[in-house]
């Protein structure tokens, strides 16, 4: 028989941990000045992959990294990875952060058209409602405070919206991909190898900093990958992996939420109703589409055993903190 999972608080705390180290990206990439974001981000997953790389030669693991099948996945998976980071920096560049982390949990909206097509699943009333609940979040997140009607075409505000959107969507696309390699690489190896390749794809965004400008940013930059890439990756998979279904889902919507406060009592910025409206409808939908179905919910209430073999889908969507 297999045993139950049982949570200890150092696993709450390292998953809370986590999500509130990616909550603070709105400040730091109102910290660095003078950079664009293709190179905040070469030089942000650089220090990050660093400090994986250190962490893994530490504890002995770095055998753990190397390649087996799968490797065009990995390929893909590496620039998608770019893709979405490239769209959800972007769009807090141009929209915030509280509205541009909401529009990058809109996944579900997009795996719901998605998964039937590439992965062969099933579309059930839970995802139907994920999509309806989404849709609804992000109608509310998008809606300027004056209406649609005050929506000018070119301005800052609709490319934000457009950034933060694409950004969900190639945030769907790296968890469709992370199915097709969970058999074969785990999740920091996975992380370590996109990380690798997106510095590739990232490079020509490097050498275009003048040397004045990287020196000044240089200790932010150095903080900014360490603590986001580094010490929220490790902790995230190792808080995640001794937590229960609901207890993850319910810990990793801290992400977002740690986000919109930063943004709000740190760098002052306003928060309208209608992202809070639409914050619940978002974050609704990704509990929604995380729980396998909802007998195991019922279970859950009741107090049954849960058994690993019962952990495993629901961590597909808690993926997207991973890769921040």
């Amino acid at each position: 028989m297999l045993a139950s999972v049982t949570a200890t608080p150092k696993h709450h705390l390292e998953l809370l941990s986590a999500c509130i180290i990616y909550g603070t990206v709105g400040i730091f990439m109102e910290l660095l000045k003078d950079m664009s974001v293709g190179s905040i981000i070469f030089y942000r997953v650089l220090f990050g992959l660093s400090a994986i790389i250190f962490y893994l030669a530490i504890t002995g693991n770095l055998g753990q990294l190397s390649l087996k099948r799968k490797k065009k996945y990995l390929l893909l998976l590496g620039i998608l990875y770019v893709l979405q980071m490239f769209s959800y920096y972007s769009a807090i560049r141009y929209l915030g952060a509280s509205s541009a982390v909401l529009l990058l949990y809109t996944d579900p909206i997009y795996l719901t058209f998605l998964a039937p097509i590439i992965l062969g699943e099933k579309n059930t009333g839970r995802t139907i409602l994920a999509l309806f609940l989404g849709l609804l979040g992000v109608f509310y997140v998008t809606r300027p405070e004056g209406g649609f009607e005050q929506l000018e075409f070119g301005s800052n505000y609709l490319k934000g919206v457009i950034f933060g959107l694409v950004g969900g969507l190639f945030s769907s696309g790296v968890i469709i991909s992370v199915r097709f390699l969970r058999n074969e690489y785990n999740g920091l190896t996975q992380l370590v190898w996109q990380s690798a390749i997106s510095l590739v794809f990232l490079s020509p965004f490097a050498v275009t900093v003048p040397g004045q400008v990287l020196a000044s940013n240089l200790p932010i930059l150095m903080l900014f990958g360490v603590l986001i890439t580094g010490v929220g990756a490790v902790f995230y998979i190792r808080g995640v992996a001794g937590v229960s279904a609901i207890t993850g889902s319910i810990l990793t919507l801290l992400e977002p939420v740690s986000c919109i406060f930063f943004d709000y009592t740190v760098l002052g910025n306003p928060i309208h109703n209608g992202m809070l409206i639409g914050s619940f409808f978002i974050l609704a939908a990704a509990v929604v589409v995380s729980l396998d179905n909802f007998d195991f919910l019922k279970k859950l209430i009741v107090g049954e055993k849960i058994v690993p073999s019962k952990m495993i889908s629901w961590k597909k969507g808690l993926l997207r903190v991973l890769y921040k």
